[in-house]
């Protein structure tokens, strides 16, 4: 069965609220950060427990090992691994991230801790505190937890049962994406390692973006420094020059390509720097109809996905210039289930609620 062709007439799942933590901001990051500033910035999460007592089944300000018990391993994001959790108290499930501080510079962990906890939006994971162990230097970080997992790890499934990605669904994955790096570009935040193991998808099919331990402050709108993952890179990024958010927009045009193309648009045996080479000398690449499927894709997709892949950063639009392209706006006034999607990817039996 070709999960992802599927076309279904029913209201998706769209993210109208959120019930996100609110902690309150850590102090600026100095130069040099110790252990105990860390510690420190936990704790202040820990003093914003009374105005998040509302969120339900969220005891904050007392985590530990004692309370949770790990029961799936999901995979390593920058600077640690990810576990699936649940609070023994509760039974509320969460996504936890262990950051090993003596492999990670303490500034980045702090700074990653600064920005998770200050970020409030449907298509942005939640956070829901952080602890350390007193026996331990690992900070342990604790998220929402979305169970249909990665679009990378969606994308691997399909193409296992041999389906495709429609039209709409991809759709529904830019938007989100492009809501989440416009609620960034809002807060002066650049994410800089947009990629589908960074684009995860909850039970209901809500994109989320994730994992911020390279992402950076937008200063005078630009950055400078050479973070994230070389294959999702835009252009001026691999040249060493300015960037900003529309950076981002390249790697969200490229993940989207290759969703819907069932592969990774540019050569995989290619090394690292030829890879980079390839990227930063040679013309985008674009979305190509393909001939075994009935149905074509439109236009409007493909100028879509051609402005999203600019290699001129100047003339590459923005996320919310973006959102506002025919295609998106199109999208966004049909009817997809993409809960039942997403539960018919991972073949969960029953369409998510």
């Amino acid at each position: 069965m070709k999960v992802a062709q599927q076309n279904y007439g029913d209201e998706t799942a769209r993210p109208t609220s959120t019930n996100f933590l609110t902690p309150r901001r850590p102090r600026a990051l100095s130069k040099s950060v110790s252990l105990d500033d860390v510690r420190s910035a936990i704790k202040r999460f820990d003093n914003s427990s009374d105005e998040d007592s509302s969120l339900e089944g969220s005891p904050h300000g007392d985590w530990s090992d004692d309370v949770l018990d790990s029961f799936a391993r999901l995979g390593e994001g920058v600077g640690g691994a990810v576990h699936a959790v649940r609070d023994k108290r509760t039974g509320k499930c969460y996504a936890r991230k262990t950051i090993v501080t003596r492999g990670s510079p303490l500034k980045y962990v702090l700074r990653e801790l600064s920005i998770i906890s200050t970020l409030e939006h449907p298509n942005i994971t939640g956070f829901y505190g952080a602890y350390m162990s007193p026996s331990s230097s690992e900070v342990k970080v604790l998220m929402e937890l979305c169970e249909g997992r990665s679009l990378e790890d969606a994308g691997l499934e399909i193409r296992r049962r041999q389906g495709r990605v429609g039209e709409k669904v991809a759709g529904r994955v830019a938007e989100g994406v492009l809501q989440g790096l416009s609620y960034l570009h809002s807060k002066r935040f650049i994410h800089r390692d947009v990629k589908p193991s960074n684009i995860l998808l909850t039970r209901k099919g809500v994109v989320k973006l994730c994992d911020f331990g390279v992402s950076g402050t937008l200063v005078k709108s630009v950055a400078q420094t050479f973070m994230g993952t070389t294959c999702y890179m835009a252009p001026e990024r691999i040249s060493g020059s300015d960037y900003g958010i529309r950076a981002d927009v390249w790697s969200m045009g490229l993940s989207v390509l290759e969703l819907t193309q069932n592969a990774f648009p540019y050569p995989r045996d290619l090394a690292p720097l030829e890879l980079m080479f390839h990227i930063s000398q040679n013309t985008p690449p674009t979305l190509e109809d393909d001939h075994t499927l009935s149905t074509p894709w439109s236009s409007a997709m493909k100028d879509f996905i051609a402005l999203s892949l600019t290699k001129d950063s100047h003339h590459r639009p923005t996320p919310r210039e973006l959102l506002h392209h025919s295609w998106i706006v199109e999208i966004s006034r049909r009817k997809v289930n993409m809960a039942r999607w997403i539960s018919e990817v991972w073949n969960w039996g029953s369409i998510a609620a």
